[in-house]
């Protein structure tokens, strides 16, 4: 930018604390795991996991000190993922041997997930929070214009040809 405006950053960090459920069922005379998105939250400071159990016998882990990275060279990106039906928030998941499952990244970019998807992640997604959905906007307008809409120009009928 020029003049008196202030350049706003080439990335922007948002700590966040995931936390994921693990509940069990009955699947052919087994019991496995079925892990599912409780929360996405803002962390508080704190780092690293904890555990809690409910009374039906399910169990959360909260991971905390995972960080939403929005990139400025991906914001168009970020921008298709706010104006779309149901904006997004992605929680890109990795085996851990000693909890069962981690999360790795928390993304809005949908071709990350794409790719991430590729390689047996474990993956969820939830709606963008709204306080979060508001500073991804400021984030976007700030980094990304979108280009003007090139429709295809009709015809005025007396145009059209008569060629049939």
């Amino acid at each position: 930018m020029t003049g008196t405006g202030v350049t706003p950053p080439e990335q922007t960090d948002w700590p966040l604390t995931v936390v994921i459920r693990r509940t069990m069922r009955e699947s052919k005379g087994w019991r496995v795991p079925a892990w599912s998105l409780a929360a996405i939250e803002p962390a508080q400071g704190r780092s690293g996991m904890e555990a809690s159990r409910h009374e039906d016998g399910a169990r959360d882990f909260a991971w905390h000190g995972l960080t939403l990275r929005l990139r400025r060279s991906d914001a168009e990106t970020y921008w298709f993922n706010l104006t779309s039906q149901q904006p997004s928030l992605f929680v890109i998941c990795r085996e851990d041997p000693q909890y069962g499952l981690m999360p790795a990244m928390v993304t809005l970019d949908q071709d990350e997930t794409a790719r991430q998807q590729e390689s047996e992640a474990e993956i969820f997604s939830t709606s963008l929070p709204e306080w979060l959905a508001v500073e991804v906007g400021r984030f976007v307008l700030a980094h990304y214009r979108p280009s003007p809409r090139k429709g295809k120009r009709r015809r005025k009928p007396q145009e059209q040809s008569h060629d049939q």
